[in-house]
């Protein structure tokens, strides 16, 4: 017979440190309608960050700082490479436009003199009203905005690849705004930004015709790059 102290032990079970009196809330829509769509990990990590720092100021309806993004320690912990020390602000970078594009966020520029940054609100309803006010001059900027004592500039400010698009192909639907992001997700942003141009050249101003040229580049490789 085995001596109670043989006996075969289960070791102790491990898992997250969970505080229950510590949360940060998140929309059960997010949860639901956009996470299963999220395929990257730059773009989840910056979107929960963005509700984290949000939570820790007054709520969605305040505006985080691309700076304070950039210096998260959390997030560049998360998104860091060994050996690179850029990664985190080129991976934050890449989260931002992604999350852009995908709508989650909106990108608000303040401009005052030679004084220019740039914030970042949650896309909600409550907060798309207040930028339009803001952005007709109807309201003023929130205070911590304001780089001197004088209410600066606001602009929104849209994903590049989406601003080229209307400058240079067409007006910019629903549906072609939903085939921009997924085309973000896959390709680098040069890729795209040099398709709609060969587009523009060559007076073929489609998203089709884009979309054509990035997949025949990832087919085929770019002649114009070398290995």
């Amino acid at each position: 017979m085995p001596r109670p102290d043989s006996a075969v032990r289960t070791p102790p079970l491990t898992g997250m440190m969970v505080d229950a009196s510590i949360t940060t809330p998140i929309p059960t829509s997010f949860l639901t309608d956009i996470v299963p769509s999220i395929t990257s990990m730059e773009e989840i990590q910056v979107i929960l960050a963005v509700f984290r720092l949000s939570d820790l100021e007054s709520g969605v309806s305040e505006p985080i700082a691309e700076k304070a993004l950039l210096r998260d320690r959390q997030l560049r912990s998360s998104l860091r490479v060994e050996g690179s020390p850029r990664a985190p602000d080129l991976r934050i970078s890449r989260g931002i436009e992604l999350s852009l594009a995908r709508g989650t966020m909106i990108r608000l520029v303040s401009s005052r003199g030679r004084k220019q940054a740039s914030w970042y609100y949650l896309n909600t309803p409550e907060n798309r009203a207040t930028l339009r006010l803001m952005e007709s001059g109807q309201l003023p900027a929130p205070r911590n905005l304001w780089p001197d004592d004088e209410p600066p500039t606001i602009a929104i400010d849209r994903p590049n690849a989406f601003r080229l698009y209307e400058q240079n192909i067409g007006p910019l639907t629903p549906l072609i705004a939903d085939q921009i992001t997924r085309a973000i997700e896959i390709y680098p942003d040069d890729w795209i930004e040099d398709a709609m141009a060969e587009a523009v050249a060559y007076n073929r101003r489609s998203w089709r015709y884009v979309s054509r040229i990035l997949e025949n580049w990832a087919a085929e490789g770019r002649r114009d790059e070398t290995s």
